[in-house]
């Protein structure tokens, strides 16, 4: 396997796992699981807003990261 594959199967994975992670944390702040939205001292309308730019940033990074395993599966 070459540099490039192997680059691109590592930082596609990478990529996909800090997705999930951030999808974890939008849906742990907008259902305020485990008590998260005391400590941050925001309004609820800067909850939804933050929802929604993690929401948009996750399934963003999860599109690229799919798309350099897709990348990957083709050359080899």
């Amino acid at each position: 396997m070459n540099i490039r594959g192997t680059l691109a199967i590592i930082f596609g994975l990478m990529q996909i796992v800090i997705a999930a992670l951030v999808l974890i944390f939008a849906c742990c702040l907008c259902f305020n699981l485990f008590d998260i939205q005391g400590p941050l001292n925001g309004t609820t309308q800067s909850y939804y807003f933050h929802v929604l730019v993690l929401l948009f940033l996750g399934v963003f990074s999860t599109v690229s990261g799919l798309f350099l395993i897709y990348e990957w599966l083709e050359s080899r």
